[in-house]
């Protein structure tokens, strides 16, 4: 029995379709009905119930995903005590983060790691939530790093602190210079405001929703450091986590301005996989995030 198998078979009963757990194990529809029709034959029992329109897992099936899931936290398990032999970090870190939340502390605490441990290896991956769930259990990343997210089955979610949000302009903005700002004003100025297309991968990335505090929206954006960017060149009003944007606030390419009613801050959030042991160039990594984190919020 292959485990890259077992990861195929594991990816189609997450999915509930052969086709999108192919897209998950970033192989072809007909490699994964390979691979299930294989451990069908060698266990002798029937994994899946097909339909035209979904695939469902047999009692059997379960069993079996609850074993390989025990299985691959075991392997992941095993690296991680293995790593932590040696009190210098070694092996690979590997990392998934959605664009708001690695423009400036994933980094600076990056940093900090590799120069106390330069034999770690690093690979990083920009992703959405779903795609960090997914990469996780099929083992691809190590952790995952988001504003916000919804809860997974088989999921760890550990917060890392809080930001607040905060409404900027450019220095050359028509309110720059301006204490408060009034409804009046949101309405007058365009406002650049993240969109989606209607798949909304992380809804609490907007805490200023314009359905709640009406704007003249002028600009969507899907790209985070260009909504920054136009920020700063005063193309319109932003609202940004405060720990994204503390460089430019700090330089003065961008200013905050006040009048706002209050609102939830941004929660920052490291993902893993429940029930399997937090690697130590996780931990390692997390407890330099979250000391960056608690120093941005002072």
């Amino acid at each position: 029995m292959e485990l890259t198998d077992l990861r195929h078979f594991a990816n189609v009963a997450h999915a509930g379709s052969f086709t999108r757990g192919a897209r998950q194990s970033h192989v072809t529809t007909p490699a994964v009905s390979k691979a299930v029709q294989k451990l069908e034959a060698e266990l002798e029992v029937r994994l899946f119930e097909r339909t035209t329109r979904s695939v469902t897992l047999t009692q059997a099936g379960r069993q079996l995903l609850a074993r390989a899931e025990r299985i691959f936290g075991e392997l992941d398990s095993l690296r991680a005590e293995l790593e932590g032999r040696d009190a210098q970090l070694t092996g690979e870190l590997r990392i998934a983060a959605n664009e708001v939340l690695s423009i400036e502390l994933p980094p600076t605490a990056l940093a900090a790691l590799l120069v106390a441990h330069p034999q770690l290896r690093v690979s990083t991956h920009e992703m959405v939530p779903e795609a960090m769930v997914t990469a996780l259990r099929e083992g691809r990343v190590d952790v995952g790093l988001t504003i916000g997210g919804r809860t997974a089955t088989g999921i760890a979610a550990h917060e890392l602190g809080r930001s607040e949000g905060v409404l900027v302009c450019g220095a050359s903005h028509p309110l720059r210079g301006k204490r408060r700002v009034t409804a009046r004003d949101l309405q007058e100025h365009v406002s650049i405001v993240p969109r989606f297309l209607g798949l909304e991968h992380l809804p609490t990335l907007d805490q200023f929703p314009d359905q709640l505090w009406p704007r003249k929206v002028g600009l969507t954006i899907e790209l985070l450091q260009m909504g920054i960017r136009l920020a700063e060149e005063g193309a319109g009003l932003g609202y940004f986590p405060r720990v994204t944007v503390r460089q430019a606030l700090a330089a003065k390419r961008l200013w905050s301005l006040g009048g706002l009613p209050p609102r939830e801050p941004f929660v920052l959030r490291a993902l893993t996989r429940e029930g399997v042991t937090v690697r130590p160039s996780v931990r390692a990594l997390l407890d330099q995030l979250t000391l960056r984190i608690r120093k941005a919020g002072r």
